[in-house]
């Protein structure tokens, strides 16, 4: 390395403001960057003296990438004899530079741009003495090394060589001075240009964090300018496109999708903009239903330095979790509010016949009355673990907990030990449930038991299936029309001793599991209770039935996108892993939604769909996976599913009718199952779940208009417009189901 010569640095202060001077180092303090390349220059003679390079808009991004370090750039390097002159060097450090550093080449100057943070501009001769190198070369490397970092001649010539001007200033130099002109403007030209690459660098490294913290942030900031239109905006997951936002105002990103939404948005932001009045942590609600969600929104006036409003900055986040567990916990206090208000009201009468019991056996030592004491104990103790059941909404192997309702009924009933009473029990011995017993019993007992309580002593209870759900009726005095809402909230009674719980327990736990109620009349006048949207099995499944017989399993070979679907959707098949990848977005297959990918066969006569969902993509937790069975591939086609979602286990979707609103109903499970099935035989559709794939167990069953023939195959939905997401099946297998006639 040559010589270098450190001049003593002075004590930084703050920056004059320059008077106007013959060097312009950008032009346009607008443009950030400059050519890597030489390019012609116009060249302008600075009034008193000296040269400076006029030049246009460039964003050019060549070179280094500057850092911005704590300290500013008040260094300056020098490079050459001319820069050593005790002249030149009193004339810079009376201005900005506060520190100095001489040193001979290129080469030099470069290391010193290494070790440094705070070189706001380099200084070079034309001629360096005793090397090979020449200015041009040093103003080239450094622009090398920081296309932004600038260069003034200083030569010693008097009389400038306007070809070596064009020269330095086509290589990039940001001014040309001689011994002819003052060195205050020298020293000027260097205030201006470290003021000029200070800002450029500050602005520069503050464009480039803020691209960061809408490239790789994750969180949805914008800003947009006085008409509300976006100018840049963050590229985050279920959001518009931030390229297709630019320019545009939210009514023309989301006006189509969400008009009402993105009107009030959109009159936000112009109120924003008009008052220069900030808005804070607006919450606003997409979406309708299970597929809302919410976001939190600030927006703040963007103004200039003379507080003109420019537009708005604004930032929003996605709260639809924190939504759905402050959601949860509220549902969760109310839970054990009403878990301990049902303790009270289910263990009031075994706890008064246990008591009752007990004491007659301390007065008489009678033993029947401690039996009967020890019953009561028992029966307290299966109360308390139905309502715990229901007030924790456990789950568990729908194979253990699947039983006849015919025998579920009959024990219930027994419980109650009614003698003049009469329950005509009308479900089917096939009929059985996989809902378990902890919830089902609560409700008929509560059930039979307002019956018991309104009706007379003889009074008839009479319980039976429904196509979705069943129903318990009686013979007692009914509930008038206009007492059917209220005697479903708690504490409403009108017998002289109860205290109202009874029928609001059978309406929580129908809204706990999606299930619906309805109060009406019996046929003699009493009240009717339906309960419908409830799984159930009514007729023999085809395991069940001995003249049904399976024939050569078939091949899917067909897929048709459902409904509207905007992503890239499509399936493949892997024939050595019988394996399938089905793609598909799609805004949800439930209440009028219809849209899904589907990979399908037709069947003319009863048929069984089965497969294995090895994964689904969690794009949305009520995503979708799982086999169908349908009328025809219209989107208000009657159909029967089960199959698979990321976030609520098993999901049964029923449209039992050509152009009914879709349903759902999702299954309480310890552990999701991975095999899903659906057989439709004579009009009726049956749901299966399995854990290997070899016992099935029946979850569900309603009957499907049909009009010809079957379409069975896989179903996915992503449950998010433009979103797609992929599920992998395997063992995918189509049966024929035939029925044997009786003259076969």
């Amino acid at each position: 390395m040559g010589q270098t010569v450190r001049i003593a640095r002075k004590r930084r202060r703050e920056r004059p403001v320059s008077p106007p001077s013959t060097y312009d180092s950008t032009a346009d303090d607008r443009n950030a960057r400059e050519p890597t390349r030489a390019e012609p220059a116009t060249v302008r003679y600075g009034g008193h003296g000296g040269y400076y390079h006029d030049r246009g808009g460039h964003d050019d991004c060549g070179g280094a990438p500057m850092s911005v370090p704590c300290e500013e750039p008040t260094a300056v390097v020098g490079v050459g004899e001319s820069v050593r002159s005790a002249r030149a060097r009193e004339a810079l450090l009376e201005g900005i530079a506060t520190d100095l550093i001489v040193v001979d080449t290129p080469a030099d100057a470069l290391e010193c741009l290494e070790d440094r943070d705070d070189v706001g501009c380099v200084v070079t001769a034309r001629s360096l003495s005793g090397t090979d190198a020449t200015g041009l070369e040093c103003c080239r490397a450094v622009r090398e090394y920081s296309v932004d970092l600038p260069v003034v001649f200083y030569v010693a010539e008097d009389a400038p060589d306007p070809d070596a001007v064009r020269r330095a200033l086509n290589a990039g130099a940001a001014g040309y001075y001689t011994g002819a002109d003052p060195l205050a403007e020298l020293r000027d030209a260097v205030d201006d240009a470290i003021e000029t690459y200070d800002r450029r660098r500050v602005a520069a490294a503050e464009s480039d964090a803020f691209t960061t913290v809408l490239e790789d942030l994750g969180v949805n900031i914008y800003v947009k300018d006085d008409q509300a239109r976006y100018l840049r905006a963050a590229n985050v997951p279920d959001s518009a496109d931030a390229a297709d936002s630019l320019g545009k105002t939210d009514l023309d990103v989301y006006g189509d999708n969400d008009p009402e939404t993105a009107r009030a948005a959109y009159e936000d932001d112009l109120r924003v903009i008009e008052t220069g009045e900030p808005i804070y942590e607006k919450d606003e609600r997409y979406g309708t239903d299970r597929t809302a969600h919410v976001v939190r929104t600030t927006k703040v006036p963007w103004t200039d330095d003379d507080g003109t409003t420019k537009g708005l900055v604004g930032i929003t986040f996605d709260i639809t979790a924190l939504k759905h567990q402050a959601t949860e916990l509220e549902a969760l206090r109310d839970r054990f509010d009403r878990f301990a208000s049902n303790v009270r009201h289910e263990l009031k009468n075994p706890l008064q016949v246990a008591s009752g019991h007990l004491e007659l056996g301390r007065k008489t030592g009678d033993g029947e009355s401690l039996a009967h004491a020890a019953t009561a104990l028992e029966r307290i103790e299966e109360v308390l673990n139905d309502l715990e059941s229901i007030a924790t909404d456990e789950a568990g192997d729908p194979a253990e907990r699947t039983r006849t309702l015919e025998d579920l009924v009959e024990d219930v009933w027994t419980v109650l030990r009614t003698d003049a009473a009469t329950l005509e029990n009308e479900f089917p011995p096939s009929a059985r449930t996989a809902t378990g017993t902890e919830t089902l019993r609560p409700v008929f007992e509560n059930l039979f038991k307002n019956a018991l309580t309104h009706g007379e002593p003889d009074v008839t209870v009479r319980i039976g299936p429904l196509e979705d759900g069943f129903y318990v009726e009686d013979t007692g005095p009914g509930i008038p029309e206009s007492e059917r809402e209220a005697v479903l909230e708690a504490g409403y009674t009108t017998a002289s001793e109860g205290d109202g719980m009874g029928l609001t327990l059978v309406a929580d736990v129908c809204n706990q599991r999606g299930w619906t109620l309805e109060i009406g009349r019996s046929p003699e006048g009493g009240a009717r209770f339906e309960i419908t949207n409830c799984p159930l099995i009514r007729e023999p499944t085809a395991d069940d039935r001995e003249d049904v017989r399976k024939d050569p399993g078939l091949g899917l070979d067909a897929e048709t996108a459902v409904g509207t679907l905007e992503g890239d959707c499509g399936a493949e098949y892997d024939p050595a892993r019988n394996r399938w990848a089905v793609t598909a977005d799609g805004a949800n297959i439930w209440r009028h939604w219809n849209d899904f990918y589907f990979v399908h066969t037709v069947v003319e006569g009863p048929v069984s769909i089965r497969a294995r969902v090895v994964d689904i993509e969690g794009v949305d937790p009520f995503s979708k996976a799982g086999v169908m069975v349908r009328d025809e591939l219209t989107e208000d086609a009657s159909y029967g599913y089960v199959g698979a979602t990321p976030g609520f286990g098993t999901e049964m979707l029923w449209r039992t009718r050509r152009g009914e609103e879709g349903i759902s109903q999702q299954l309480r499970e310890a552990e999701r199952s991975e095999w899903f099935r659906v057989d439709l035989l004579e009009g009726t559709a049956t749901c299966f779940v399995s854990q290997d794939g070899q016992r099935w167990v029946p979850i569900d069953q309603r009957p499907i208009d049909r009009t010809g023939p079957v379409y069975a195959g896989l179903a996915v939905c992503s449950v998010v417009a433009g979103h797609p997401c992929t599920a992998q099946f395997e063992d995918v297998s189509v049966v024929d189901l035939a029925v044997e006639s009786a003259d076969d």
